[in-house]
């Protein structure tokens, strides 16, 4: 059976004699009943594929969480152990030998049946005061931080797909080096306690650990298929598990034999570090940024 032929008839060309001309091109009924087009040839599709991706690596987030975690897991261990030690120099229980100091504090933190009944002595009074004065700070301190974090949570989590992942991974290591800035400095100044609730509250403008976490996870999402997250996830939370444990093991052994400026300098390097990483290699996912 022969096969049917069409003429395909493209616009009219005009030469210079002013005729028109019209050129025809004659093809088969497979070529008119085809649907696919080839546009480009095959050495132009394989140059295609050679082209290296535009989208970054998933993993190239990590370093952001490991810089950001470190210092955030010791923090409410550093500044609790702080605050204690400091009322007990302003109440004066500092110079207890330490078998006394334990005795103390197992009886001011065990719940008596009929407290109106019990005698304490000066030195256990002195440690219910510490404790009061440790949770009055905690309260004080909380409130500070509330509005601040609530702010930056909700102002810069809302807008992370237009003003991009670096931003939120950028911002929590300025406040982290803020603040362990001004601690050093209360410290070595002995300064009042409005320094400390101050410099939390500067930090939480800033966002903190929940902020570069969101930042984070969005940033795998941009980079991954839905049917490949499933073990960057689990990869960045075993990292975040570990991340939050170490420090808290090393800072309570440390803090058994020395003081605070050692492990908050390592802090602040760790948060200069992570802001240098996110400043120059950190890359960006969201493409219309």
């Amino acid at each position: 059976m022969a096969a049917q032929k069409y003429r395909l008839a493209p616009p009219d060309v005009h030469d210079n004699n002013n005729n028109n001309k019209k050129l025809y091109r004659t093809v088969d009924y497979v070529e008119v009943n085809t649907n696919r087009v080839p546009l480009i040839n095959k050495e132009e599709i394989r140059q295609i594929h050679n082209l290296p991706s535009s989208i970054p690596r998933w993993w190239l987030v990590i370093p952001c969480l490991l810089f950001i975690t470190l210092p955030t897991a010791s923090d409410s261990l550093l500044m609790n152990d702080f605050i204690v030690r400091r009322y007990e120099h302003h109440y004066e229980l500092k110079t207890l030998r330490k078998k006394e100091r334990t005795a103390c504090l197992q009886v001011s933190t065990s719940t008596l049946d009929y407290w109106y009944l019990e005698q304490y002595s000066p030195v256990e009074s002195g440690y219910n005061m510490v404790q009061k004065a440790a949770a009055k700070f905690n309260v004080k301190s909380s409130s500070a931080t509330l509005i601040p974090s609530l702010f930056a949570i909700v102002l810069l989590g809302s807008n992370c797909d237009t003003i991009g992942r670096r931003p939120l991974l950028f911002l929590p290591f300025i406040g982290k080096i803020v603040r362990y800035t001004l601690m050093i400095i209360i410290i070595a100044r002995d300064l009042p306690d409005g320094w400390l609730i101050a410099c939390q509250a500067v930090e939480a403008f800033f966002g903190s650990f929940g902020i570069v976490m969101l930042s984070a996870l969005a940033f795998i999402t941009d980079c991954t298929h839905e049917s490949e997250r499933t073990r960057p996830f689990l990869i960045i939370e075993v990292i975040v598990l570990v991340a939050r444990v170490v420090p808290v093991l090393a800072i309570g052994l440390w803090l058994q034999h020395s003081l605070y400026i050692i492990p908050l300098s390592v802090c602040l390097g760790l948060s200069i570090v992570g802001m240098l990483y996110v400043l120059f290699i950190q890359p960006e996912s969201v493409q219309t940024v």
